[in-house]
């Protein structure tokens, strides 16, 4: 039984147990400078994306700030009912678009309003890490696509717990909500282009209504 949860759930349990393990890291094994110089690293921010954005945009979905227990919670909620629904590969493609769109809008916000004036220097290398991108379009994705009314509510009750945090600075375009905002809106359009993909190849498998998809006509005898 566990052997065949394993396989159908290997993108979120290894999602999961990659951020949990560097959570410990972290909390167990770095000193608090070391913990500041990897959240400086990995940081999606204007200055490490300008040298290494594939390396940070990576790493960055794997380190949090704080609050990793509740975000392991929340992310689960988001994660099993999307692969469930869609598949592993299909489930990375839609967490994987949603947190680099959420980086990329975001972190270009900033820079025009930094090149206009309107913010300072410091935007260039604030700390911006953690897997909320990811886990703001899986739970909208769960909420929209989820296979069944349970998994749905579940991810719906996350999202609410989570919105005030999300939305937060939304309105004076923050990069945190700005990417939170741009990942939801990415991992609803993506999942109903997945639906949208399946439901085609549903109909071309079906057979044809009008010949009951029964085998065609005999060929006549000899």
């Amino acid at each position: 039984m566990m052997g065949g949860f394993l396989k159908r759930y290997p993108m979120p349990l290894a999602f999961l147990g990659l951020f949990g393990a560097i959570w410990v890291v972290q909390e167990y094994a770095l000193p608090p400078a070391a913990r500041h110089d990897l959240i400086a690293w990995a940081s999606t921010n204007l200055a490490n994306l300008t040298v290494n954005p594939v390396g940070t945009m990576i790493v960055s979905a794997f380190v949090a700030e704080g609050s990793q227990a509740v975000l392991l919670v929340v992310i689960a909620l988001g994660l099993f009912p999307v692969t469930r629904r869609f598949g592993n590969l299909r489930a990375v493609l839609l967490v994987a678009a949603a947190h680099v769109l959420g980086t990329v809008v975001s972190q270009g916000i900033a820079f025009v309003r930094l090149e206009l004036g309107l913010l300072t220097d410091s935007v260039r290398t604030i700390p911006d890490v953690g897997p909320s991108y990811v886990l703001s379009a899986a739970l909208v994705a769960a909420v929209l696509y989820g296979p069944g009314r349970v998994p749905r509510l579940l991810a719906f009750a996350g999202w609410a717990a989570l919105s005030p945090y999300l939305f937060d600075g939304l309105a004076s375009l923050e990069v945190a909500a700005v990417g939170h905002a741009v990942a939801m809106v990415s991992g609803a359009a993506v999942g109903g282009v997945l639906l949208l993909h399946e439901r085609r190849r549903a109909r071309t498998r079906t057979p044809d209504a009008r010949d009951g998809g029964g085998p065609g006509p005999l060929p006549a005898p000899a």
